[in-house]
C-alpha cells in the first residue's frame, strides 16, 4: 500500500507548471499571479489524496486524514487549506515548489485528524 500511495504522489509531483523554475519556492508558488495554474495542481493533488482515502477506507485500511462525511472540498478550499498551514509553518513556504502535494497532505492531517 505504501507503494501505491508513493506511486500516486509521484505522478502528482510530476505535474509542475511548464513556466516553473526547479528551484522555485512553495511560497512563491501560491503567490503566483497564475490563479489558475496553482488551483490546478493543488486542486489535482487534493482529488488524488481524496482518491487514495477512499482506497483505504474500501480496504478497511487507516485514512490519511479524516474529512467530516458528506464534505466535498473543493479545488480553491484545497488552496486555502495550504495557504493557512503556510502561515502557520512560514519555513516550510522556503521548500521547492515540488513539496505541494507532501503540504497538503500534513495541512490535512492537521486540520482533519483521525
Amino acid at each position: 500500500m505504501k507503494i501505491f500511495i508513493g506511486l500516486i504522489l509521484l505522478l502528482v509531483l510530476s505535474w509542475s507548471p511548464a513556466s516553473a523554475k526547479e528551484d522555485m519556492t512553495l511560497r512563491a508558488l501560491m503567490e503566483s499571479k497564475e490563479t489558475s495554474v496553482v488551483t490546478m495542481l493543488i486542486g489535482g493533488a487534493g482529488l488524488t489524496l481524496r482518491m487514495v482515502n477512499t482506497h483505504l477506507a474500501a480496504e478497511g485500511k487507516p485514512l490519511l486524514y479524516c474529512s467530516p462525511r458528506n464534505v466535498t472540498i473543493s479545488q480553491t478550499e484545497y488552496v486555502e487549506i495550504v495557504k493557512r498551514y503556510l502561515e502557520r509553518h512560514p519555513d516550510i513556504g522556503e521548500k521547492t515548489f515540488q513539496a505541494y502535494p507532501l503540504v497538503l497532505l500534513r495541512s490535512l492531517e492537521q486540520m482533519y485528524p483521525c
